[in-house]
């Protein structure tokens, strides 16, 4: 029986969440304490770079479909060898990436009920309710990804639309060195994360041609009018406890004494939703990889349900493992979000450069040029941390490239029928 794929509703839901994420909660109030008076300006840019690189992550995914995702489209632009430092670049990134977000919602967790072990058990608890449910079908994953999305949006939207129309003095904020302003870019690029993995899903997507266009855009729309209100509406927010608002001082003109629980409650499915598609979504890629031989073979098995289920359990286990660093002090979550920055920021240069050498017209080609630019300031000014972790990810990919027993891989845009992804897209 042939599996159920996503539809616009469900696709959208999935990118929302994730693109939103724990940086929704955590973000906005950080922007505002490093960028003062040109936090708004630092969040324009940034959703406007969000903007191009959903375009140009859509359009590539659609001309190089599978469970590579977008390291086909740069296997297609640079060679073989480039196509396995990105999936060794994402596949690192989301080893160290979503023990960190499970932390933040262990946090949330831990506030809003007596977890045992505090933040650490309540991380543990969302890792394996996560487990559970990457196991399932993708469509009942992005059928609940939708209905999280929407309650998030629309408190979020309508607790900022509260502030906005019963505004407290503004907070009076500096205007931030252009060093600090630079540091500030770097880390809302968190909030770009997420649009990439959207090409690991592009065999379980209805129509791809049609779906996918519009749930981006659908998509971004959502997030850029969240967002948008949201630091708009945070400076004018009475702080409860002196200095700057937080998001429970945004949502509780509106939403009075349960604003904290509240905003726990959303922090969880943030984090959850996040957590789902993009270790979802590296799973598949790790399938992908295990066919070529770049992996052990036993990654790339799918259980009755037709998700990755070995590669989804090994990257849980790995999280599991740096959950238990962190209980014992070996490492902290700013080194876990550091390493996974740099390692996206470089997969997310490598991409948008295929880009620039693969879309059709100047205009998308000008437009993969300018993020690689941006993309490529923000990587020189990442920590030594996220520097270290890209030199890992590099070497492995360079050990990796030895022959190995592996299943014959299929030509870049090539679909399982045999058939191109360019005669498929009418190129």
């Amino acid at each position: 029986m042939e599996r159920k794929k996503l539809g616009v509703p469900a696709l959208a839901g999935l990118l929302v969440g994730p693109v939103l994420g724990s940086g929704v909660i955590l973000l906005p109030p950080l922007a505002l304490e490093g960028a003062g008076s040109a936090s708004v300006a630092a969040w324009v840019v940034t959703l406007g770079i969000m903007g191009i690189f959903a375009g140009v992550t859509a359009a590539l995914c659609l001309r190089y479909p599978g469970d590579g995702g977008l390291t086909e489209a740069v296997g297609a632009a640079f060679g073989p060898g480039a196509r396995e430092a990105c999936g060794w670049l994402l596949l690192g990134a989301v080893c160290f990436g979503p023990a960190a977000v499970l932390l933040t919602a262990g946090q949330y967790l831990a506030r809003a009920f007596p977890v045992p072990g505090g933040e650490v058990g309540g991380a543990v608890l969302l890792l394996l309710l996560a487990l559970g449910l990457l196991l399932r079908r993708v469509t009942f994953v992005g059928t609940l990804a939708l209905g999280a999305s929407t309650l998030i949006g629309a408190v979020l939207f309508a607790g900022s639309l509260g502030v906005l129309l019963h505004p407290a003095p503004a907070v009076p904020l500096p205007p931030p060195s252009p060093l600090a302003f630079g540091r500030v870019l770097v880390l809302l690029f968190w909030a770009v994360i997420g649009w990439e993995i959207l090409g690991n899903y592009t065999g379980e997507i209805e129509n791809p041609r049609r779906t996918v266009p519009r749930a981006a855009g659908l998509a971004f729309g959502a997030v850029t009018g969240i967002y948008l209100v949201l630091v708009k509406a945070l400076p004018r927010a009475a702080a409860s406890g002196g200095g700057l608002p937080s998001l429970a001082d945004l949502l509780r003109p509106l939403f009075g004494g349960t604003a904290e629980g509240l905003l726990a409650l959303l922090g969880t499915l943030l984090c959850l939703c996040t957590y789902l598609m993009v270790v979802g979504g590296v799973a598949r890629l790790g399938v992908s990889m295990a066919e070529r031989g770049r992996l052990p073979r036993f990654l790339g098995t799918r259980n009755a349900q037709g998700a990755p289920a070995a590669a989804a359990a090994t990257l849980c286990g790995i999280h599991a493992l740096g959950l238990g660093a962190t209980a014992l002090g070996a490492v902290d979550v700013a080194f876990l979000v550091g390493a996974a920055n740099g390692l996206f920021l470089l997969n997310a240069l490598l991409v948008v450069a295929a880009g620039a050498r693969l879309l059709p017209g100047r205009p998308s080609r000008w437009a993969s040029g300018f993020l690689a630019l941006c993309f490529g300031g923000l990587f020189c000014l990442a920590d030594r941390g996220a520097l270290l972790a890209v030199a890992a990810a590099l070497l492995l990919s360079l050990l990796d490239l030895s022959p190995r027993r592996a299943v014959a891989p299929r030509p870049c845009g090539v679909l399982p029928g045999g058939e191109t992804a360019e005669a498929s897209s009418g190129a």
